[in-house]
């Protein structure tokens, strides 16, 4: 793999296994030969596109150099992100389900001609480049190496933004091809291998999903269908990345598991795992890996095997002072997009993640996030602790604390739990069993003072209940105000 820290990995993989398929979606599959000219075709058409957007708005050209992406995945962003690998653009992915101002926002922090939307009718007059991905296939001839700069930017990624508003993160792809390389070490992905992007590509795990499949020479699977049993077997997919929201839906069909699919590697990530959960995966005979990274590390920092024991990757540096994590190493991302200039960081400065925790060797235990931690009666409340307590009861599936305010204690503690069992007539019942199965376990200033029901999700799309959720919910109970 290292031979391609400094060629584009599609055209090495065209020159060295061309008929190996390289994508499949839900209409017919794309060698690594069709894949490389389809690049090839597509980057006249942006070249094309971009003078003609300078002119009409009259842009230095030097500033075209950022294409905006309002999508979601699907083969056009796919290419469109290999597209900026190979022309030395930063690709820069935004989620089509935000409002307008969020979009707006970041369009403001983006500050770039160049946007290509997906859906007009969702983005009205946003869209300023117009491409044609129909495929053209190009004369056969033998190609050759084609080199790229490494170290030049190669995207844009913001931030979560659950602490302030969100980080515009820039990467180049010697970040992304150590974070590949490292993951490895524990996950090997090999060219026979069918990787499914389960994830956006406006997130970084979406993002280094297809890096990791491409650089591998292995087949990145695309599909617009729900995530299910029959995807999964149907397609043949050997690795796959979930957050806990996937994992529940798939553990519900009995027929998921390794010996009736072809998977190899689950690969697990976004929030904590409960108890239940990972013994589920146990008894079906999965190999799982638990996993803590960050955006800045260009996805993962340490991952375990097929237990709770995250342990260190290679080319990630971790240390630990004041209980704080700080990070650096090849992963480490160059710097902020702010004021319209990229804003570097030294390669030696190490990084402050704002999570909590400690290192046993080359093991690496989280203990919460920093900006999480708030105090009630005079005492330490670190909600991590609280949560990872209420994931070891065999009949809870999710759990999350929030502070409300409290005149006597200045703060206490709200918890949302969602129970496996989910006959929501027996909630409360669930609820005093769990209120004393952590009553043995915590002292009594930790021990929640409501109880609540995990947020309802709206839409099958939608993997994650954010921060807001939490707040809504206990805005209309008149928890807060």
């Amino acid at each position: 793999m290292v031979t391609l820290i400094d060629q584009c990995p599609v055209r090495y993989h065209a020159i060295n296994q061309g008929q190996q398929i390289a994508i499949q979606d839900d209409q017919q599959p794309l060698t690594y030969q069709q894949l490389d000219n389809q690049l090839t075709l597509l980057a006249e058409q942006l070249e094309q596109q971009t003078t003609l957007v300078s002119y009409q708005t009259k842009t230095d050209k030097s500033e075209a150099n950022r294409l905006i992406c309002i999508a979601s995945n699907g083969l056009q962003l796919l290419l469109l992100q290999l597209l900026c690998l190979r022309t030395g653009w930063l690709f820069c992915p935004l989620n089509p389900r935000f409002t307008d101002t969020e979009i707006q926002q970041r369009l403001t922090v983006l500050n770039s001609p160049y946007c290509w939307v997906e859906d007009d009718s969702c983005h009205e007059g946003l869209k300023t480049i117009t491409i044609n991905f129909a495929f053209s296939p190009l004369p056969s001839k033998q190609s050759t190496a084609l080199s790229i700069d490494s170290l030049q930017p190669c995207n844009i990624i913001f931030t979560s933004g659950s602490s302030g508003f969100p980080k515009a993160i820039v990467h180049h792809y010697q970040n992304h091809f150590f974070s590949a390389l490292g993951s490895q070490s524990l996950i090997p992905l090999q060219n026979k291998d069918h990787n499914l992007l389960s994830l956006p590509l406006f997130h970084v795990s979406g993002y280094a999903t297809v890096i990791r499949t491409i650089i591998a020479g292995a087949t990145l699977e695309l599909s617009h269908q729900p995530l299910s049993y029959d995807l999964i077997y149907d397609r043949k997919i050997t690795h796959l990345s979930l957050v806990s929201t996937q994992l529940i839906r798939l553990l519900k069909d009995a027929r998921f598991s390794p010996q009736k699919t072809k998977i190899k590697h689950l690969l697990l990530g976004g929030s904590a795992f409960s108890e239940t959960l990972l013994n589920a995966l146990a008894i079906r005979s999965f190999t799982y890996h638990l996993s803590y990274g960050c955006t800045e590390m260009a996805s993962q920092v340490a991952t375990s095997n097929k237990n709770n024991q995250l342990t260190i990757l290679p080319y990630r540096q971790v240390k630990i002072e004041n209980n704080e994590i700080f990070l650096r190493g090849k992963t480490r991302f160059i710097g902020y997009f702010e004021e319209n200039k990229l804003l570097t960081i030294p390669p030696q400065k190490w990084l402050s993640c704002g999570d909590c925790g400690q290192l046993q060797g080359n093991q690496l235990i989280i203990s919460g996030r920093k900006d999480r931690q708030f105090i009630s009666g005079g005492e330490n409340i670190q909600p991590e602790e609280i949560e990872t307590l209420c994931l070891q009861h065999n009949n809870v599936e999710n759990a999350y604390i929030y502070p409300i305010q409290d005149p006597q204690y200045g703060q206490r503690l709200a918890l949302f739990v969602a129970f496996t069992e989910i006959d929501s007539t027996y909630f409360r019942q669930y609820c005093k069993q769990l209120e004393h199965y952590l009553s043995q376990q915590l002292t009594s200033f930790k021990l929640p003072l409501h109880y609540l029901p995990w947020p309802a999700l709206k839409g099958v799309n939608t993997l994650k209940v954010t921060q807001q959720h939490f707040k809504d919910s206990l805005l209309k109970r008149g928890l807060i105000a």
